[in-house]
């Protein structure tokens, strides 16, 4: 992973949130938002904002690279469903369909070797 662009986002709480451009081949137009690490855990309240934060530079960065500040995807992973530990959301700037179905082949693919434990998965595990 490549992080081309970084921006430190003052949070109402006093501490910052991070937003990451991130050069893949596979998913181009990718970036995150993140709470950094050594922070811990965001408070409900944090991560409400960096949400509305996600949303509006979505918004702002798809109408700059694609003309319509509709065409993104959001995911945010539950502890218990991110591969990597740390409080995150993505976006994926979409311009049409078969972008979007590789998104989707790509993620599943990506869960596909998790799964198969054939890439790394700190998350903890659900007994049913």
């Amino acid at each position: 992973m490549i992080i081309k662009y970084y921006k430190e986002i003052k949070l109402k709480s006093g501490r910052f949130c991070q937003l990451i451009k991130i050069e893949k081949d596979l998913i181009p137009n990718y970036y995150l938002v993140t709470f950094p690490k050594k922070n811990g855990q965001p408070t409900v309240d944090e991560v409400t904002e960096m949400l509305e934060i996600g949303v509006k530079k979505a918004k702002e960065v798809a109408k700059s690279i694609v003309g319509d500040e509709e065409a993104f995807t959001i995911l945010y992973s539950g502890y218990s469903a991110r591969r990597e530990k740390g409080w995150h959301i993505h976006i994926i700037l979409l311009g049409n369909r078969w972008k979007q179905a590789w998104l989707y082949f790509v993620l599943g693919g990506k869960n596909l070797l998790q799964a198969l434990r054939l890439r790394n998965d700190d998350a903890p595990k659900i007994q049913n």
